[in-house]
């Protein structure tokens, strides 16, 4: 449970002034009857009001053990308290002892102790390792890490704000249980041999693409079974977004580079466990949850331990998986945690591409072997690029690996318009969209530029190399339209799905549809870099124009799960509109997406909310607190 950080009497547990007053009542039963006077002056102990016990929230609600709505930039209680909202917190893990009556397990053979349960925020602390990032040291694994009762907590393991000791029931394997999870040390929720349930697709949304299902066949014995099957089969799917003949699912492809520390595979199970907690329809929710962070822990130490060592050097391998954990904060997260995991990527990125001699008979030993992992290694680069860009993007910084890198060590654009390198068969829309994919490429140049541009300003540089560069760009972007391929000139006359398209079309549409939105949302995003205010739609005819046709674009042209594809230009475009019934729609739009299970979707209405209501009551928006909002949200 949370300690708290005062021992005064009015901020004691419920369960310790419970047990005070009923001590003291005891003891007036025992005693003679006191007088009125003596009872006047000695009043009961107050009894601290009940709260549900929170693992999530602000700083300030989680001090005082009150439930948090998690708004942002400021919670609704700390807006009413007057206090200063903070979501960056640090947190004290503290192993359990046993309960009475219960196995200790310390006469089992020695083997891998079961990780304690962390949050996201301690367990990049240890990642912090990887992009040699200063963090605070991470617990060390401890062979009373947690016990599979309920029981008193005996040792600190780090240094933070707040202590919490994990549940115990849910932490060690029960003694001789076949079908244990070895990393989360519960039973399996379904019995050895129970079919894997379809996951099919949301719930309440429409898809233009079939989703696959899970292998009817194949069945599960435990939850680490079924979190893997989850993320290949669904995750994988919502991940890539266009999962289509012509776009092979690579995600699906990362077993082929499991090693021997199963870093990779324990990722995957963890990102299929927390997607399943995050669905509004999935059971035990918090249970999975629970599972998910047990892993991620244990894999964010091993990572530590692994790359502190410099026993296997930088690996495709050990590069999947901080990918993996970036995507893994981005789904489940309220902070900026995702940036300590993607700068990890960055230097393991740098290390593995960087110039070194070559070593006898060592090929294939860093990981890049060519012949097999070729494919792998140019989807990898491509996830790399796609997940800088969108941090750079939120903000406003240079990317972490400069240049076109996507193009010259990945050989052009593979991640969610199709992946060519995978592809089994040649498709009909096979020549569009590597036409597409090109365009994006080019667009995603523009985009850093735009990165590049907007941290120069806020760095100061004079009003003429500012006109001189905000020229320059808009010349970039003209330039970009006017060499676009053809499908992006069908898509000039069409205001929705024509009804009588073929299925090669529709993919073609769909995917122009979401280049061209972003292609706008780039010179949405330049004006609102150089004149830094919120709302700009209402200033500029140009932009108007650019965000009404982001919005026929995105809302008639997408559905199902492509419309994860358009996230940021619906953030760009949001932040840009003031037209009431657009801001209801895309209000809309977002609360359906939510059933994706992608906390950064909720975060995305959050920061649009708060922009509205601002704009309502005031006219105008702090910039610099909307942009601490932006920053911290991984939008692709």
């Amino acid at each position: 449970m949370v300690t708290p950080e005062s021992s005064s009497t009015s901020s004691a547990s419920p369960t310790t002034s419970t047990a005070a007053v009923a001590t003291a009542a005891a003891a007036a039963a025992a005693a003679p009857t006191a007088s009125t006077a003596s009872t006047t002056a000695n009043p009961p102990a107050r009894q601290r009001k009940w709260h549900p016990r929170v693992f999530t929230g602000c700083v300030n609600c989680r001090r005082r053990h009150v439930k948090c709505d998690e708004r942002t930039p400021s919670c609704s209680n700390c807006t009413r308290l007057r206090l200063t909202c903070n979501f960056d917190r640090r947190f004290v893990f503290k192993a359990a002892r046993p309960a009475k009556g219960q196995p200790d397990h310390g006469d089992q053979p020695p083997g891998p102790a079961p990780p304690q349960l962390q949050s996201p925020t301690n367990a990049v602390a240890v990642a912090g390792a990887v992009a040699g990032a200063a963090a605070v040291e991470s617990p060390a694994s401890a062979s009373s890490g947690a016990s599979s009762g309920a029981g008193e907590p005996v040792e600190d393991l780090a240094v933070g704000d707040f202590s919490l000791s994990a549940p115990a029931a849910r932490l060690l394997s029960p003694v001789g249980g076949a079908g244990v999870n070895s990393l989360t040390g519960a039973r399996p929720l379904f019995t050895t041999g129970l079919l894997i349930p379809s996951m099919g697709p949301a719930v309440g949304l429409e898809t233009c693409f079939r989703l696959p299902t899970p292998d009817p066949a194949a069945r599960i014995s435990s939850n680490d079974d079924m979190y893997y099957h989850h993320f290949l089969n669904t995750v994988s799917t919502y991940l890539i977004i266009y999962d289509t003949p012509s776009n092979s699912n690579p995600y699906r492809m990362l077993p082929a580079l499991v090693g021997t520390s199963g870093l990779l595979q324990d990722t995957m199970r963890a990102l299929g466990a927390m997607h399943l907690s995050g669905l509004p329809q999935t059971q035990d929710r918090n249970l999975h949850r629970n599972a998910a962070m047990n892993m991620y822990g244990s894999v964010v130490t091993r990572v530590r331990s692994l790359v502190s060592s410099g026993q296997n050097g930088a690996t495709l391998e050990l590069l999947a998986t901080t990918l993996l954990l970036c995507m893994f904060e981005k789904m489940s997260s309220a902070d900026s945690n995702w940036k300590i995991h993607l700068m990890g990527a960055g230097h393991i990125f740098q290390s593995m591409y960087s110039p070194r001699p070559a070593l006898p008979g060592g090929d294939a030993v860093d990981g890049l072997a060519v012949a097999s992992t070729l494919p792998l290694r140019r989807f990898l680069v491509s996830l790399m690029s796609y997940l800088d860009l969108a941090a750079s993007c939120a903000t406003g910084e240079a990317p972490l690996i400069a240049g076109n890198y996507w193009e010259t060590l990945g050989g052009g654009w593979e991640y969610n318009l199709g992946v060519p390198s995978f592809a089994t068969s040649r498709q009909p829309a096979d020549r569009t969209m590597a036409q597409l994919r090109n365009s994006w490429s080019r667009l995603m140049s523009i985009q850093l530029e735009i990165c590049r541009f907007s941290g120069m300003i806020r760095g100061g540089i004079d009003d003429r190399q500012k006109e001189i560069m905000h020229s320059d760009i808009q010349y970039r972007i003209q330039n970009w339209h006017d060499s676009a391929p053809d499908v992006y000139l069908r898509l000039e006359g069409l205001n929705e799905m024509p009804a009588d398209a073929s299925p090669e079309e529709a993919e073609t549409l769909t995917a122009a549809a979401c280049v061209l939105g972003y292609a706008l949302g780039a010179t949405v995003y330049l004006e609102r870099t150089v004149t830094r205010r919120v709302g700009s739609a209402a200033f500029d005819p140009v932009i108007k124009q650019a965000v009404d046709r982001m919005f026929t674009l995105m809302f008639n042209f997408s559905s199902g799960i492509t419309q994860l594809a358009n996230l940021w230009a619906l953030l760009t475009a949001g932040i840009a509109t003031v037209d009431p019934d657009q801001q209801s729609r895309l209000r809309e739009r977002l609360i359906g997406m939510r059933n994706f299970g992608f906390k950064n979707v909720n975060r995305v209405l959050d920061t649009l909310e708060y922009a509205w209501e601002r704009m309502t009551l005031y006219g105008t928006v702090d910039y610099d607190e909307f942009e601490a909002m932006v920053a911290s949200n991984l939008v692709p």
